[in-house]
């Protein structure tokens, strides 16, 4: 296994700007208000040929508000998970009572972690003077960094990773693990689908929406499969969306589908399907992701033996064309499908995959015209000479025929059903390319 290094502090000591400048991309939101931060945030670093993973934390701190008792939990766990931790506070406040609890938390219960005391905001020599005082915390070895322009920050990660052991291994290839975005509006349950999933509460969880902030990245083996798991902020409809925070975890939102294998949709099972839930659906099917509906708190509904067949019925009527979504009834409080729902979703990764051989394309393309064959309104023959598949990150199949202008809707729709028939696309967009022979 890689290494886990958490980043830790009060609030706005800039752990996320640290964050950000160890993995050299804008991963985590940054944001003058304190506690932007809320959830375990994990990704994927290197540095000079070695990987670890780098975790950014919520800020320490005493609220006796919902979320902040949460933040600190997520905050006491990362010091239980962490191989090393970096505890960081800021040079120019100096250190607070809270910097001065968080060190003999440390020191008193951790004292087996290795740990490494981060001096940051040291951004010219006048600082760098007044950021002496700190050694009186008791760590006689303080590093002073800048994470907004970079300055000593190479020296502390060289060290911190120089303290750690090397891995056996580098594990599974990242191309290997299954990543899924767990999407929906807010409040509808995706946090606790996570956490049901994991058997533990690595993600907050509350009533009040917008809790999630960052899309946080979680990995788990299930069947021998790496999977990545990726909790998102609730997408609301643009004009809801204020500016600053809820701005940019709409925008990890956004990225978070852009580098999904599949996208796993919740919806409230007492709401349904709503215009919200469809844009969803739809901004992951033009990025050409697999998709599966999660209709979420299937236990809170009144049911009979024909209740599922029914909403399955009105949600394919809503759906239309991407009736090929499979849906699954889950509940997160029960854990109720929840592991049929991953099963589900890796085999529509898998589907999403796979190269169909030119032979068995044509032989399927014969049988298909046999069945139907192509009209046309101007009364000229269309003729699609062979077909093959086009070799991409989802299906695209390329049809050779006589005149691509001849195609009509509703032939083009018949062979999107044939394929979808006949060679296990349920959840799959694919792309279908008419090019003149």
């Amino acid at each position: 296994m890689k290494p886990l290094i958490a980043l830790v502090g009060r609030p706005n000591v800039g752990k996320s700007t640290l964050f950000n400048r160890i993995l050299r991309e804008r991963s985590a939101i940054v944001d003058p208000t304190p506690g932007v931060t809320r959830d375990r945030h994990i990704s994927l670093g290197e540095w000079q040929g070695k990987k670890f993973l780098l975790m950014d934390t919520g800020g320490y701190a005493h609220e006796n508000d919902t979320i902040s008792t949460a933040m600190l939990e997520q905050t006491l766990q990362a010091f239980r998970d962490a191989d090393a931790i970096i505890f960081i506070v800021d040079a120019r406040s100096g250190l607070t009572y809270l910097d001065l609890e968080i060190t003999k938390l440390l020191q008193r219960t951790f004292k087996d972690k290795k740990i490494f005391f981060a001096v940051n905001k040291v951004d010219n020599p006048q600082v760098a003077l007044e950021a002496e005082s700190v050694v009186r915390s008791g760590f006689t070895e303080p590093y002073f960094i800048s994470a907004r322009d970079g300055s000593g920050v190479a020296d502390l990660l060289e060290d911190v990773l120089n303290s750690l052991p090397c891995p056996e291994g580098e594990g599974v290839d990242d191309d290997e693990s299954i990543r899924l975005a767990v999407l929906g509006r807010p409040n509808v349950g995706k946090s606790s689908i996570v956490n049901a999933l994991l058997g533990t509460e690595r993600q907050i969880v509350s009533d009040i929406p917008g809790t999630t902030r960052d899309a946080i990245d979680t990995n788990f083996k299930r069947n021998q499969q790496e999977f990545t798991l990726i909790d998102t902020a609730g997408l609301r409809k643009r004009t809801k969306i204020d500016a600053g925070i809820e701005y940019y975890s709409s925008l990890r939102t956004e990225r978070a589908i852009e580098r999904c294998d599949v996208a796993l949709v919740l919806l409230d099972a007492q709401l349904g399907l709503e215009s919200q839930d469809m844009k969803i659906i739809n901004m992951a099917v033009e990025r050409k992701k697999g998709v599966l509906i999660l209709v979420n708190k299937w236990d809170l509904l009144e049911k009979d033996s024909k209740t599922s067949k029914r909403f399955t019925d009105d949600l394919e009527q809503q759906l239309g064309n991407l009736a090929y979504i499979p849906v699954v009834f889950t509940s997160a409080l029960t854990k109720k499908n929840c592991y049929r729902a991953i099963d589900t979703a890796a085999e529509i990764a898998v589907n999403r995959r796979q190269m169909i051989s030119t032979s068995t394309l044509n032989r399927f393309l014969q049988e298909t015209i046999a069945m139907r064959h192509p009209s046309t309104k101007s009364g000229k023959e269309l003729k699609i000479k062979y077909m093959t598949q086009i070799e991409s990150s989802h299906p695209v199949f390329a049809f050779f025929c006589n005149d691509p202008e001849l195609l009509e809707n509703n032939f083009r729709r018949f062979l999107e059903k044939r394929l979808r028939e006949s060679f296990r696309l349920e959840g799959v967009p694919i792309t279908m390319r008419f090019v003149r022979k």
